[in-house]
């Protein structure tokens, strides 16, 4: 578990939009290790976290896309059943309020990668340890 940051890039629903972001980062080497891109007509919030924040942020600069930045949580759960439930409960029990999750596992890898967005970052990462 760590705390990271995700970039939010203000991205317009046209062909080719994210296929241009994602060649502009393969060139400078940034990988992408979450990502969350809406179903939203007109410019949708593209979120995701990357190998290479500061590098990325230079990119968006270059492409002239505007983005905000934000800590999120990386968490590493097993893959069973009540894992993350687990996890959102003790964050409830404490009041901190989950504004959104991502998250991807690959079956047979025995782990799943989440990222969770919340009210109190500090206080949840304490619980997720």
């Amino acid at each position: 578990m760590a705390v990271t940051k995700q970039l939010s890039i203000m991205l317009e629903n046209r062909g080719g939009a994210f296929a241009l972001l994602c060649s502009k980062f393969a060139e400078k080497a940034i990988n992408i290790l979450g990502l969350m891109v809406p179903d939203q007509t007109g410019v949708a919030p593209v979120r995701l976290v990357v190998s290479s924040h500061e590098a990325a942020k230079k990119t968006l600069d270059d492409l002239n896309l505007k983005f905000s930045e934000e800590d999120v949580l990386l968490v590493q759960l097993s893959d069973r059943p009540g894992a993350l439930g687990k996890l959102t409960r003790k964050l409830a029990d404490r009041d901190i309020d989950l504004k959104y999750a991502y998250g991807t596992i690959l079956k047979g890898a025995g782990r799943a990668t989440v990222v969770l967005a919340v009210s109190d970052i500090e206080g949840a990462e304490k619980i997720a340890r």
